[in-house]
């Protein structure tokens, strides 16, 4: 279903389907690379939060080029990758987890469909903790 969703999005000329990763250790090695911090987005096929998600705030223009400046995103499938899921303490969907790359400490978790105006702060807020000033 993510895969669809993400053909969808860059079907509609939405950017942030193109930078995406599926596998944390490749969105760590380009965080490292490109000195950004790490964003977890878990969400299951079936979270109407998470689609929410996807259309009102990764589809927000201004979101999406904070995310690509800042950010290297991760997407984990809720259902498919317990090791994951239990590794992070993720209760449910959508949970974002942002880390610093080079040293995997969890700088902030953020769990539901937030709007935008929260949103922002709390990635700012990490960008904060981690030194990296967005």
């Amino acid at each position: 279903m993510m895969v669809r969703v993400l053909l969808i999005l860059i079907f509609l000329g939405i950017g942030f389907a193109q930078n995406w990763y599926t596998n944390l250790q490749e969105g760590f090695q380009k965080a490292k690379k490109e000195n950004r911090l790490v964003l977890i987005y878990f969400y299951s096929e079936h979270c109407p939060y998470c689609h929410q998600v996807e259309e009102f705030l990764f589809g927000d223009p201004e979101v999406d080029k904070f995310l690509q400046k800042n950010f290297v995103v991760v997407a984990i499938n809720y259902a498919q990758d317990k090791q994951m899921v239990k590794r992070f303490g993720v209760y449910g969907t959508p949970t974002f987890v942002i880390l610093e790359p080079r040293n995997g400490r969890v700088l902030k978790k953020i769990f539901g469909s937030v709007p935008k105006d929260q949103f922002m702060p709390e990635l700012i807020n990490a960008c904060n903790k981690s030194l990296r000033r967005c």
